[in-house]
């Protein structure tokens, strides 16, 4: 979920500074619409936007990304015995500008398109704060504090499907759906407050650490219905900042 949260927001720096110095992107190649070229060209204007915007850009109004700064998110989980929600605040997330395009495939049919991304990074750290209120069995949890958690060598796929249209005499591409599965090879986690005792807090890290795998597995399903439609949204209100005739060959 962070991965593709921070992908929307380099997306969305790259749209709303275009309009406003055109310059800022002019090295970027004009892409031809054939698709054996098409892949190719976006993952080249991905990975030279990434490290490029990742400072920001006082003139052109562009926050800087490196870190990542998220005020607030949540989400409901229920699965068998355990039941809550869980809210995250004060989030900053690093390692993005390190993130490149791997590959690139899309296809057109008229002004359908279709769109498959893959991305990776070497490492993804997310620090801040929680909250969560859960029921685990019979039991009554409502922890809260601050947690810690590095991703390693974190490799998202992301498919969609979208459609072009014009609007005011430009082209522009919108959303229909998106399906995102990431795969990670480790990951650690450190928090505090799961626990009154601090003790108890160490025992369900190590139990976290050992299995995070399973966890994993679990709530990435669990919670997509959360989170992916908020991200159609949010994409495509990025999108609808700038019309890609611009990046486009006539």
């Amino acid at each position: 979920m962070y991965y593709i949260i921070g992908l929307l927001s380099l997306l969305a720096l790259g749209a709303s500074a275009a309009p406003t110095d055109k310059n800022y992107f002019a090295d970027l190649p004009k892409c031809s619409t054939e698709e054996n070229q098409l892949g190719e060209c976006v993952k080249q204007i991905f990975n030279t936007l990434t490290p490029r915007l990742k400072d920001g850009n006082p003139e052109l109004r562009i926050e800087p990304y490196e870190p990542l700064n998220l005020n607030r998110t949540s989400f409901q989980y229920s699965s068998g015995n355990v039941n809550g929600r869980i809210t995250i605040r004060n989030a900053k997330i690093y390692g993005f500008s390190a993130n490149r395009a791997k590959d690139v495939s899309v296809k057109l049919n008229g002004d359908k398109v279709k769109l498959r991304l893959v991305t990776e990074m070497p490492k993804l750290n997310i620090v801040g704060s929680y909250k969560a209120d859960m029921q685990v069995n019979q039991l009554q949890l409502k922890p809260k504090g601050e947690f810690n958690v590095t991703l390693m060598d974190v490799e998202a796929t992301t498919l969609t499907d979208g459609e072009i249209y014009e609007k005011d005499g430009h082209r522009y591409f919108r959303m229909k759906n998106i399906e995102t599965k990431p795969k990670i090879r480790d990951l650690v986690i450190k928090a505090n407050g799961i626990f009154a005792d601090p003790e108890l807090d160490q025992i369900a890290l190590n139990v976290a650490n050992q299995y995070w795998r399973d966890i994993y597995g679990i709530m990435l399903p669990e919670t997509r219905q959360y989170w992916q439609p908020l991200l159609l949204r949010m994409f495509n209100e990025a999108f609808e900042l700038v019309p890609i005739d611009q990046f486009l060959k006539e």
